[in-house]
């Protein structure tokens, strides 16, 4: 008799089905799992085949045949080892096949039957949802993350020992004689570990326009580059915000929370992603570690930024082919990976802020400190092309500020202050985009720039000088729109006014400085 349970796994973030057929047939006693495997999946079977020795149950001396289905799909991961056990223990008879095949498995076992934490369990368990799936055995330690999804009935145990004896209804029972799963009601219920400490914008001193501008990304998802000498605060700003960003809706959280599943980011101090996340590799990082992929692909830092900040600091430093593969997430707003004629996506919609010196050493044009000679000074900055420099909507220049500005008290605007702002203006573009899956004016289409950026015929004229002055391209000419629109929403307004299109223009300035 063909038994049949289901488990699942990963591809790219999303979760995939596997239907897990055993059979127990007279003949040789052999072992034997087929379905177009990995190397950690055929170890499945001795860790199945100890587990039981372990746990007392005796596997019959038969042929014994496991098969992954569909066969054309190549299988990853330890979560099928609870479903592999389960299916044998009903092709031996030991449980009832019609209660046993309503539940979704996942769990990897240990030698001692014991069953142990899976990596990407969220995305798996949320695409059993879809399939109709309600009842799902996982292990215990995924028990925090799997109940962001509503509407679940989740079983954990401890070890298959204790899944072998729910199912023949011997095991420790509560006071009225059941056993109650846990029902996920899909609230994040908020504790101490997910909120982490962030710098206040009023803890910054000076470099208002800085600040300015960074509000400004906040609020229409537009990339900012900060440019200046060290020690002016370029970290410090690129890290307070997160701070002014909104809160982040219950799909956002799913969305965060099964990238650091998959990943394996997920621990008893990060159950979930609460806050929007704030990534900073160093620029010594890898392809693969920021894009993602590898022989077992898993998602690289770009993806971990999703709906929160990517910081790259001395964006300068990073090798030129790394920056150059950049500008398609930021079109994109996504990395498509082919692995085994497959193709992997991982989501990338982050806010980018880079920030670098104009020099190797850091203080150009302030010639009094800068001992760079003038070559140095422009093969450091044509590290960043022209496609890479075009794909960022706001550049400021963070300037060197005297003992007085940086001692004096002055009360500055907090974070929650500048946070109210933005989710006004974040209300404004959600309710202007109805209907549609991106709604931040740094995401407008064509048409939607012609919609919805319409300026007069004074403000056109403008515009065509400061485009013939810059030297604009196409991508550019629209950012600058973009960005007249975001401001113009932060001040409350319908129409976009001349100083809103200055103001946008004035953030359009070139990083490079003369020399």
């Amino acid at each position: 008799m063909v038994t049949e349970v289901c488990s699942g796994m990963v591809l790219g973030i999303e979760g995939t089905l596997v239907t897990i057929q055993s059979d127990i047939s007279d003949g040789l006693p052999v072992f034997h799992m087929v379905g177009l495997l990995s190397s950690e999946v055929k170890e499945a079977k001795e860790r199945v085949r100890t587990a039981f020795k372990n746990t007392g149950i005796r596997l019959p001396p038969k042929r014994i045949s496991v098969n992954l289905a569909p066969a054309d799909l190549r299988k990853r991961g330890t979560g099928f080892d609870l479903g592999i056990a389960v299916g044998l223990l009903i092709a031996m008879g030991l449980i009832p096949e019609e209660e046993a095949s309503d539940f979704f498995y996942l769990g990897e076992l240990a030698l001692d039957g014991s069953i142990c934490k899976v990596q990407g369990t969220l995305p798996i368990l949320r695409e059993a949802q879809r399939q109709g799936y309600h009842k799902c055995m996982i292990p215990e330690e995924n028990l925090q993350e799997a109940t962001l999804l509503s509407g679940l009935e989740l079983y954990t145990f401890s070890s298959l020992l204790d899944v072998y004896d729910f199912f023949r209804g011997e095991l420790a029972r509560s006071e009225n004689g059941e056993i109650l799963p846990f029902l996920c009601d899909g609230k994040v219920k908020k504790t101490e570990n997910n909120h982490r400490s962030r710098i206040d914008f009023s803890e910054i001193k000076g470099q208002k326009l800085a600040k300015r501008a960074l509000m400004i990304g906040a609020a229409g998802f537009h990339n900012v580059f900060l440019d200046g000498p060290p020690g002016v605060g370029k970290s410090m700003l690129a890290s307070a915000v997160s701070g002014i960003l909104p809160e982040m809706t219950q799909e956002e959280i799913i969305d965060a929370t099964m990238i650091y599943s998959v990943k394996g980011l997920l621990n008893e101090e990060v159950q979930w992603i609460g806050e929007r996340p704030f990534r900073n590799p160093g620029h010594a990082i890898t392809k693969i570690g920021l894009f993602g992929g590898g022989s077992d692909p898993k998602p690289g830092e770009i993806s971990l930024a999703h709906h929160g900040v990517l910081f790259l600091d001395e964006f300068s430093e990073y090798k030129k082919d790394i920056l150059e593969m950049l500008r398609i997430p930021l079109e994109e707003h996504q990395i498509l990976l082919v692995r085994n004629e497959r193709t992997i996506s991982y989501p990338a919609d982050f806010l980018l802020i880079a920030a670098s010196n104009p020099c190797p050493c850091g203080y150009y044009p302030d010639l009094s400190l800068c001992h760079c000679g003038s070559n140095q000074i422009s093969h450091y900055q044509n590290k960043l092309s022209g496609p890479i420099l075009d794909r960022m909507d706001l550049f400021v220049r963070c300037e060197r500020m005297d003992y007085r500005a940086i001692t004096q008290e002055k009360e500055e605007e907090t974070s929650g202050q500048i946070r109210e702002k933005i989710m006004l203006a974040w209300e404004l573009q959600k309710e202007r985009f109805t209907g549609k899956k991106e709604y931040f004016n740094g995401r407008m289409s064509p048409q939607d720039i012609n919609k919805y950026c319409k300026l007069s015929s004074a403000d056109n004229r403008i515009l065509e000088r400061a485009f013939e002055t810059y030297g604009m391209t196409g991508r550019g000419l629209n950012r600058v729109l973009k960005v007249a629109r975001t401001i113009a929403d932060l001040d409350g307004k319908e129409q976009i006014a001349t100083e809103h299109l200055e103001e946008a223009l004035l953030y359009r300035r070139s990083s490079r400085w003369e020399r």
